[in-house]
């Protein structure tokens, strides 16, 4: 899953504009109805298929709504309890299960990764130097994605769902490509996977697998380093990943409506996925790293989950220890890029500054999970399109949104 990972912060003057406007209409209205006029508009002005907004503090739900289709062709109107998969917002499962597994006694995030595994993962440029699960957590192991060794063999079609040939009109040609690549994909284990790619016998094994830099030194974006880390929770909780994450988040959560595959979730209400300039219809694809990015749920039980973030924070939540939340949220890399990382949630800036989440990004989607530790206000937004001129518009409606936020913050 492709991360797109920033901070919006709207032109002084502008935003002062803004507030003054929103306040005056509000005078007239609910906050509630002043966001659903501000969101309508916007909703046009994006010609996005469909999305779903929430805002949440730890306490209760601000504000949530849906706007547009789920479906264009049988105008489905999009809504809060519509499925959809959410990207790489999924990493931040990863994080919450090590920590769970870190209150339980039965692994240290500075353990090195060897120490679970079953085959050998070492960097070849730096032997001697282990990776550990900290390493994993803020995107610096040096274990680096490639189309040969991820796009073209984690993604691939389920067969039950796609039953006719993918028409591929409307398509990029590096979307075609990558259909064409994975077309012939079948599933395969999360570590027979990892073994392929990883291990040094392992057949999709490459040099080329690996950054240039020291493990611990560098930020670069992983998603096999990510599903590695999902994978160690397996072996350490003795139970699958997507077992282990339904009895210890899922369903303490209570979002009924989350799952990791299509066979768990209700069809019915899944979104038709749009990719490219033409919107294309996405096909039914999985991965088989799917802890990395293959979470299926709805706004609703999406802000259930950001909620009891928001709860632990501010140090009132049970789910995880505080000295835990506390790790959870922490800024453990700071590199000359620029990029903050807590365990699979990025941190800007420092504690207190900034927002805290993450955002998502996979055929037919775009998504965004974030709050700001100041206000104590969470932010979501779900949208069933990607592509340059989608993921354009998806941005204007994400800061749009996050600007209503002064709404409740000031009050």
């Amino acid at each position: 899953m492709l991360k797109m990972s920033f901070s919006v912060l709207p032109n002084f003057f502008g935003f002062v504009i803004l507030t003054v406007f929103l306040t005056s209409i509000s005078n007239a209205q609910t906050v509630e109805e002043t966001i659903s006029v501000k969101m309508t508009k916007t909703y046009k002005k994006s010609r996005l298929p469909g999305f779903a907004v929430v805002m949440v503090n730890k306490d209760s739900t601000l504000y949530q709504n849906s706007f547009g289709y789920s479906d264009l062709a049988y105008k489905n109107p999009f809504a809060n309890n519509t499925i959809q998969n959410i990207g790489s917002i999924s990493k931040t499962l990863i994080g919450v299960s090590l920590m769970k597994l870190v209150d339980q006694g039965k692994l240290g995030l500075d353990d090195p990764i060897n120490t679970y595994l079953p085959f050998k993962v070492t960097h070849p440029k730096f032997p001697k130097k282990p990776i550990t699960i900290l390493h994993l957590a803020t995107h610096s192991s040096g274990i680096r994605d490639t189309p040969a060794n991820y796009d073209f063999k984690s993604y691939y079609l389920d067969s039950k769902l796609q039953k006719a040939e993918v028409i591929t009109q409307g398509f990029t040609i590096e979307e075609k490509i990558f259909l064409k690549k994975t077309k012939k994909n079948n599933r395969i284990p999360l570590g027979t996977y990892l073994q392929k790619v990883l291990d040094l016998k392992g057949e999709w094994y490459s040099r080329k697998n690996y950054y240039d830099f020291e493990p611990g030194s560098k930020y670069e974006y992983t998603n096999v380093g990510a599903a590695l880390a999902a994978y160690i929770v397996e072996l350490v909780s003795e139970m699958s990943y997507e077992e282990f994450t339904k009895q210890e988040i899922i369903q303490p959560l209570k979002m009924k409506s989350t799952g990791w595959f299509y066979n768990d979730v209700e069809m019915a209400r899944f979104a038709t996925r749009y990719m490219g300039k033409k919107n294309a219809i996405a096909p039914f694809y999985e991965l088989s790293t799917y802890p990395d990015g293959g979470l299926k749920t709805t706004s609703t039980d999406l802000g259930l989950f950001l909620q009891e973030m928001l709860k632990g924070y501010a140090g009132e939540s049970e789910f995880l220890s505080k000295e835990s939340f506390e790790i959870l949220f922490k800024n453990h890399l700071s590199v000359p890029d620029g990029e903050r990382n807590g365990v699979f949630w990025d941190v800007f800036g420092e504690i207190g500054v900034g927002d805290i989440g993450h955002s998502g990004i996979d055929p037919g989607v775009y998504t965004f999970m974030y709050f700001n530790p100041t206000t104590g206000i969470g932010k979501i937004l779900m949208t069933n399109a990607n592509g340059d001129k989608n993921q354009k518009n998806a941005i204007a409606v994400w800061e749009e949104f996050i600007r209503m936020e002064t709404l409740f913050s000031d009050n």
